[in-house]
């Protein structure tokens, strides 16, 4: 079986699968020496990470842990904090990390906006910040060393892509929204926009909105339902993975027809694409992210930033489909 496996410096260039081109451009292996040199300077860093939720938001659970364990395997020391889903609060621990004098702080942030004047603190105290998940809002003054996650725009791409090929390129969709001007949602759209304009046979005839949450994307599932017969709809794109609650509510009414993609890959979604409920997801990588965030920061603190990719460095994101469900283990659940 084929697993998911850590980017590491000696990994060659990445290609996504189907539509998009996503990246890690990677450098040779040090040498023994260089790698033990690398370790002992390793031993005295200490990283700040501050991860908008831990505690409500399983994903970024997953992505915590894995930067824990990365550092622990690295041998340097990481705090890893939760910032409660607010943003005043991640200003807070940001705060408290540079008075510190940190290393280098690693940002998963809530809101890029709120968060630059924290960021402008950090830059002026000398502490390097990497953003992880969540980019900073750019052309604000705050600087960042690079961004460790996915690109939202090929996300789009990729979901588009394959509700193209599910539908053969031609069918009625609705379009189901995660939490609005987020960049994320507003990257993913503006993908999925794309590949819908090259497809004319692809018609928007609805869009709805469940901001990432299960409550909400169930009653809309409901209503369009209700609203739509099945020779009115025949798909349903999501831009997050809750849309498994959906498709188990239409297979429980009989509406099987229906094609559902998800954004997102935990187990519940990996279980209905291997049922048939969904047809497939892109897969980003919580544990890849966090791996990826703590290795560039050590990069960057002990002489080895040329191994560092900037502005971007970002995560493969595979479209994951009953072809080749086998091939990738759900690495978090909700």
């Amino acid at each position: 079986m084929v697993t998911r496996k850590t980017l590491s410096r000696a990994l060659v260039t990445t290609t996504a699968m189907l539509a998009g081109a996503v990246f890690i451009v990677a450098a040779s292996a040090p040498s023994a020496t260089a790698s033990s040199a690398r370790s002992a300077a390793a031993s005295k860093l200490v990283i700040g990470s501050v991860v908008y939720s831990e505690d409500t938001v399983p994903f970024l659970a997953k992505l915590g842990l894995a930067e824990s364990q990365e550092a622990a395997k690295l041998g340097v020391t990481i705090r890893v904090v939760n910032g409660g889903s607010d943003a005043t609060t991640q200003v807070s621990e940001m705060q408290q990390f540079i008075a510190e004098k940190v290393n280098l702080i690693l940002l998963t942030n809530s809101n890029p906006t709120a968060l630059v004047p924290a960021v402008k603190e950090a830059n002026a105290a000398g502490i390097p910040v990497i953003s992880v998940n969540t980019p900073i809002t750019a052309g604000k003054g705050a600087k960042v060393v690079t961004y460790v996650g996915d690109n939202d725009y090929t996300y789009g791409l990729n979901e588009g892509t394959m509700m193209v090929r599910a539908l053969h390129g031609k069918g009625n969709v609705a379009m189901m929204l995660g939490e609005l001007g987020t960049t994320p949602e507003v990257e993913r759209t503006a993908g999925i926009k794309k590949i819908f304009s090259e497809n004319r046979g692809i018609h928007v005839i609805t869009t709805v909105v469940d901001s990432w949450q299960d409550a909400p994307c169930l009653a809309d599932t409901q209503d369009l339902l209700t609203k739509y017969s099945a020779s009115e709809l025949q798909g349903i794109m999501a831009e997050g993975p809750e849309i498994y609650v959906g498709a188990n509510y239409a297979w429980s009414i009989g509406r099987k027809s229906i094609i559902f993609i998800a954004g997102d890959y935990p187990t519940e979604v990996r279980a209905d694409i291997q049922n048939g409920k969904i047809y497939g997801a892109a897969d980003q990588s919580p544990v890849l992210e966090g791996v990826e965030g703590v290795q560039a920061a050590v990069d960057w603190l002990t002489g080895h930033q040329s191994l560092v990719q900037r502005p971007d460095m970002y995560i493969p994101l595979p479209n994951v489909t009953k072809a080749n469900v086998a091939m990738y283990p759900a690495q978090w659940t909700f």
